[in-house]
């Protein structure tokens, strides 16, 4: 698309952004996938296209990226139609981590049709159900998340693959693992996420320590539970 650019197509440029972000969230590099979702938020925001700015800031909030809140919550008084409220409500409860709110927002994405969005809620649900103990809730969360990813014929999110196949790994840890795993250099990974070699290196070292193997082809037998 960036190739083939012409300006007459300048109004494409955040479906574009959104695009980009949609396929380093695929590949794992999830940072990455969030800043270029909030670029996309951004464009939309400047340009006055309100509606198109609340599908950049869910896809940012279906990537684990509540910071936009406060920005939903403003455009859900000025946009029409159910999306920008539900999406409002969908950061806001990621943002205190609240497994409930966030399992009533997926009710609330389904009824309306968008079960992507009713699968990531109900994944992060079950994630903060999971960090505070609770076990039974944790797994009710995770049951919806994988009857509705089944609905959209073997979805797999970044949100769903973190609950549906937990490890003991930090956020940055697993993203560097994914990438790792599909085959990165530490350089490549270095560059890909804006931080420095020694500091891949770092999150490596204590990845392997946890997840006992040393080997790349160990961290993608890992991930993809083989």
């Amino acid at each position: 698309m960036r190739a083939a650019r012409h300006p007459g197509f300048a109004f494409l440029d955040p479906a574009v952004l959104l695009t980009e972000a949609r396929l380093h969230a695929a590949e794992g590099a999830i940072s990455q996938a969030i800043t270029l979702a909030r670029e996309s938020a951004q464009l939309c925001r400047d340009r006055g296209h309100f509606g198109l700015e609340v599908t950049s800031l869910q896809a940012a909030t279906g990537f684990d990226d509540p910071s936009r809140a406060a920005r939903l919550n403003e455009l859900a008084l000025v946009v029409q139609g159910p999306r920008a409220t539900v999406a409002a409500r969908h950061a806001s409860v990621l943002s205190g981590a609240d497994g409930a709110g966030l399992l009533a927002v997926s009710t609330a994405w389904e009824q309306l049709g968008d079960l992507i969005a009713a699968a990531d809620s109900a994944a992060q649900a079950s994630a903060a159900h999971a960090e505070r103990g609770r076990r039974a809730a944790a797994l009710t969360a995770a049951g919806r998340a994988q009857r509705l990813a089944y609905e959209c014929e073997g979805l797999r999110t970044p949100a769903l693959v973190e609950a549906l196949s937990p490890l003991p790994l930090t956020a940055r840890e697993r993203e560097v693992v994914t990438l790792a795993a599909a085959g990165h250099t530490n350089r490549e990974i270095a560059e890909r996420l804006v931080v420095s070699i020694r500091t891949v290196e770092g999150h490596l070292y204590r990845a392997t320590a946890k997840l006992g193997t040393a080997q790349r082809s160990g961290f993608a037998s890992i991930l993809h539970g083989q």
